[in-house]
């Protein structure tokens, strides 16, 4: 009887809306107070003895330590409670059998565009990356639906993004950050059908119609070693990538904003590059910015190097440090355990309290304070001021969740559909954000 009902194509749509409304409550409403513990230890902690340890080093050093080590790093590592969160979450849905109907219930929106139901499958794999969900359209049989699938799902808001959206959102829109986030994500989903319906009448993309075949999976009781082994793995996955690729990445973007002139990173190659292209950003609302601007290309290698670009280029700029009291080390270590103690606790209670409304009210003055000064996420707050700020901030994150994906992404439609794919992949990734942002800064004007 509940499978009827979750089934039914009336009450089907409208308990998947519900159910991942559910997961994103409990994600960000969970991860917000281990967030701002781990951002406040990795600043204020870390950055603080290695700061006394590298003190009395050449400067370069010292730069490269606090600003490209700390800063960088860090502010990807500071999302971490975020992604075990929702793989944990993902898992339950996965191991209890409902993913595949997922399958069943969008298959009459996936015929509007041409596609079955099959189709979603490799885009809901996509939310989780995109590579895997450019390979799961082997399970297609027809090449031309292969081809409309791949296209569309990048669209789909991978885990790489999903700092970048808690950065920004946490910044600009408070509470309101899940809400704002799964809007980005139905903002993906509107695009790809959207981009689905303009392509499936393209020769090349144009496949016959085929009625979906899929067996459901019992309903079963997630298997609690399954899902810690997901999450765990897959959060293994973005701690690995951080601490290696990214890593890498951080410490090239480190050189390009420190040299030629010793630090000074608006007169760097980085920051003239931003300089010299930002203004045709300006009708997408950041284009006053060219921090922003000068993170778009590192972005292409990895979305989660924008989170590490931007604390190693606000860091740098930030205005002086606020005098604090002096501690010991054991002072200090006691501190951060009794915090990370009140964090577990106040993320507990945030999930139970099952606070949806939560979600649409602003935070208040005293909590914005609270952020204190050391932190990624209050320094992003000075990109702007005013009442432009949050739709600037949205149409910069509508533009990281179109532009053309990673490197990977790429490699894996070269693989699997050729080079000709890839052209058609890199101009439509290119022209569909800036559309899609200036449409979004522009009209949103109108309403302030």
């Amino acid at each position: 009887k509940i499978d009827r009902v979750l089934l039914n194509k009336f009450f089907g749509p409208i308990a998947f809306v519900l159910i991942m409304l559910t997961v994103f409550t409990f994600t960000f409403n969970g991860s917000g107070p281990l967030i701002d513990w781990v951002d406040g230890f990795i600043a204020d902690f870390i950055g603080k003895y290695l700061g006394a340890f590298v003190e009395g080093t050449p400067e370069w050093l010292q730069s490269f330590i606090i600003d490209g080590l700390v800063g960088g790093l860090g502010g990807v590592l500071v999302f971490v409670p975020l992604m075990l969160l929702l793989y944990f979450f993902l898992a339950i849905l996965e191991e209890s059998g409902y993913m595949t109907r997922i399958a069943f219930i969008m298959d009459k929106l996936m015929n509007s565009i041409g596609l079955n139901g099959k189709a979603f499958l490799p885009m809901l794999v996509g939310f989780g990356c995109s590579v895997p969900g450019i390979y799961a359209t082997r399970t297609l049989e027809d090449e031309k639906s292969r081809r409309l699938t791949a296209l569309i799902t990048p669209l789909m808001s991978c885990g790489a993004r999903l700092p970048v959206y808690a950065l920004f959102t946490s910044a600009f829109f408070g509470a309101k950050a899940g809400l704002v986030i799964a809007s980005l994500y139905l903002l993906g989903i509107i695009v790809a059908i959207s981009m689905g319906k303009i392509f499936s009448n393209h020769p090349y993309f144009k496949s016959e119609g085929k009625a979906l075949l899929i067996e459901l999976p019992p309903y079963r009781l997630p298997s609690l070693k399954m899902i810690l082994t997901y999450t765990f793995r897959k959060t293994g996955e973005y701690v690995k990538k951080a601490g290696t690729i990214i890593l890498g990445i951080l410490i090239i973007l480190w050189a390009l904003m420190y040299f030629p002139n010793g630090g000074d990173v608006q007169n760097s190659y980085i920051g003239k590059f931003g300089q010299a292209v930002q203004p045709i950003f300006k009708p997408a609302g950041f284009g006053d910015r060219w921090e922003l601007v000068a993170a778009i290309p590192p972005s292409l290698i990895a979305k989660e190097v924008v989170v590490g670009f931007m604390g190693q280029v606000l860091e740098t700029v930030e205005e002086g440090e606020e005098e604090v009291e002096e501690t010991t080390f054991g002072e200090d270590l006691t501190g951060q355990i009794v915090s990370l103690k009140d964090a577990v606790i106040d993320s507990v209670v945030a999930m139970v309290s099952f606070d949806i409304a939560g979600l649409f009210s602003p935070p208040s003055a005293e909590e914005v304070e609270e952020e204190g000064g050391s932190g990624i996420i209050t320094t992003l707050q000075s990109l702007w001021e005013g009442e432009e700020a949050p739709l600037k901030a949205y149409s910069y994150l509508a533009f990281v969740l179109l532009v053309i994906p990673c490197v990977v992404t790429l490699g894996a439609f070269v693989q699997e559909f050729g080079w000709k794919m890839l052209g058609i992949v890199l101009v439509v990734y290119s022209f569909v954000p800036y559309v899609i942002s200036i449409l979004i800064y522009q009209i949103g004007r109108l309403f302030i």
